[in-house]
């Protein structure tokens, strides 16, 4: 006969395991040790700047992305068209319903899908998509690794945008429901080294010296402009007269070949 003492430790083992089961998920230690609810780390916050989360649609009225025009499923029964729906679909038809979502608020046509504000809906999608899976699971690591590489692309055309068309900018912040801090350029130090600082030095020192020249000249053009004025003012008069005189040259020569034509005629 089989010695149930033997399996007293095991089925032990099994029954506080199971038990371990009904306690929230967390962190768990060796032997499946869970430990006290104090112990637990906090879910981290997500420092991205959106201010409204994913949305909560209702997934089991929304057709997936390419049967939204679909004529058989207008008269189809409930079943089928919930089969079709995005409550049944993938991550990444949900994803691209939700960025289809956003970019239909900003685009400028229905065609563009190029514009600052369209990548900046896309990226918008993602990232919360990210940060909604990101809270189920909160040890996935690679996740908020992913998020920050986003949260990068999304600011540089942010700023992109800023430069650009700031009304623009201030539109596309209020309607995605962003918040953004612009970089600043003259805030950000640079730690230049020895040789750069000896270029610059020198470039600065070449800039004072074409400056300095350029003062020395207005100077000195300053001191000959009344006589500059006097010459031009005398040298247009003797241009005048001279063609005074060339009209009146003129005027007469005509007048002398006009009686000879009339002389010759009669």
């Amino acid at each position: 006969m089989l010695n149930i003492r033997c399996f007293r430790p095991i089925l032990t083992n099994i029954g506080w395991v199971r038990t371990a089961t009904t306690i929230p998920p967390g962190i768990v230690g060796k032997n499946k040790r869970v430990l006290p609810s104090h112990m637990y780390k906090p879910r981290p916050r997500w420092e991205t700047g959106d201010i409204d989360p994913y949305p909560n649609f209702d997934l089991g009225k929304i057709l997936r992305p390419g049967f939204e025009k679909s004529e058989e499923l207008k008269t189809a029964n409930e079943t089928v068209k919930r089969a079709f729906t995005l409550e049944y679909a993938t991550r990444a038809e949900i994803e691209a319903y939700y960025s289809n979502y956003l970019v239909k608020a900003v685009q400028r046509h229905p065609l563009d899908q190029s514009s600052y504000e369209v990548l900046i809906a896309k990226l918008t999608a993602r990232i919360r998509m990210h940060m909604k899976y990101g809270d189920i699971d909160p040890r996935r690591i690679s996740r908020r690794k992913v998020v920050g590489n986003l949260q990068l692309i999304r600011n540089f055309l942010l700023n992109k945008l800023m430069h650009a068309d700031y009304d623009v900018y201030e539109w596309v912040k209020s309607v995605l429901r962003i918040e953004h801090a612009p970089e600043n350029p003259f805030v950000t130090q640079v730690d230049y080294d020895d040789r750069e600082l000896e270029r610059m030095r020198l470039q600065q020192q070449a800039y004072e010296a074409v400056q300095k020249k350029k003062d020395d000249l207005k100077a000195r053009f300053a001191s000959e402009k009344q006589k500059f004025e006097k010459e031009k003012e005398s040298l247009l008069n003797d241009i005048q007269r001279d063609l005074q005189n060339l009209r009146l040259d003129i005027a007469k020569y005509n007048e002398i070949r006009r009686q000879r034509t009339r002389t010759t005629v009669e």
